[in-house]
């Protein structure tokens, strides 16, 4: 078993594969993750470049490290998510949740991936990002999605009902390319019950791990990069005040009445 990179507080971070870490851990109760899409654009030699160029669009963007794993094929990326998902199924408990990110084009390959590693797929939920520069003849591609599922039946004991749309602008100052905004996070989180294990196999700079540290669970974070593992240790020792879980909209509060 990989030693922790670093424990502390209820945080867990560990630099490896997850591979190597997975059959190692238990009780998981909710694997919420953004794992390299292997996307950006329409032919293999575009999913080949490098991440940088692929994600990274302004010239005068701060740099940030390349991100490894993003150039599997259609096939292989199939069968590296079904494998993935399965190990951490195997690392969760009854009703624990997967909320995995992807994009409109490893949308279908991903709710294929989810029900090869046999969880229960339920829903897609769509985070969109105003301000997207709009192309003409085109819907704008200004979303990405999450991919719901659940390890069998999903616990309904808590008030967890939560829209499957948020607007919310991308991360200004990115410490990763890829990174997603706290908000975002806390929102997906709403679907987890209080006090759980949050465990997210790809970390990246720790932006799951902050969110739902603030939301009152115990994180597991993984990553393969040990730049990330720094970053997000010294972003997730800072003090991280807890937030009581945003309040549903009005139309919602009529529902769960």
């Amino acid at each position: 078993m990989i030693q922790p990179y670093h424990s502390h507080g209820g945080i867990v971070i560990y630099h490896g594969d997850c591979f190597d870490v997975l059959p190692a851990l238990s009780g998981v109760g909710a694997v919420v993750t953004d794992p390299p899409y292997s996307s950006g654009g329409q032919f293999r030699g575009d999913r080949m470049a490098q991440t940088t160029t692929k994600y990274v669009n302004s010239d005068t963007a701060a740099y940030r490290p390349e991100f490894a794993g993003d150039n599997r094929d259609q096939r292989s990326f199939l069968v590296w998510c079904s494998l993935w998902m399965m190990a951490a199924r195997h690392a969760s408990k009854d009703g624990a949740v997967l909320c995995s990110f992807t994009d409109w084009r490893q949308l279908p390959t991903l709710t294929d991936a989810v029900q090869c590693g046999g969880w229960v797929w339920r829903n897609i939920a769509t985070w969109w990002k105003p301000g997207i520069r709009m192309q003409r003849g085109q819907f704008s591609h200004s979303a990405e999605y999450v991919v719901f599922a659940s390890n069998g039946p999903v616990d309904s004991d808590f008030d967890g009902a939560v829209q499957n749309v948020y607007r919310c602008g991308p991360v200004d100052e990115k410490r990763h390319i890829a990174e997603k905004p706290v908000d975002v996070m806390r929102w997906i989180l709403s679907v987890v019950p209080p006090s759980s294990v949050v465990l997210d196999p790809f970390m990246g700079s720790g932006s799951t791990l902050e969110a739902a540290k603030m939301m009152g669970h115990s994180v597991i974070g993984i990553d393969s990069d040990e730049r990330y593992c720094e970053i997000a240790a010294k972003r997730l020792a800072q003090e991280v005040l807890p937030l009581e879980p945003a309040e549903p909209e009005p139309e919602q509060q009529q529902l769960l009445a």
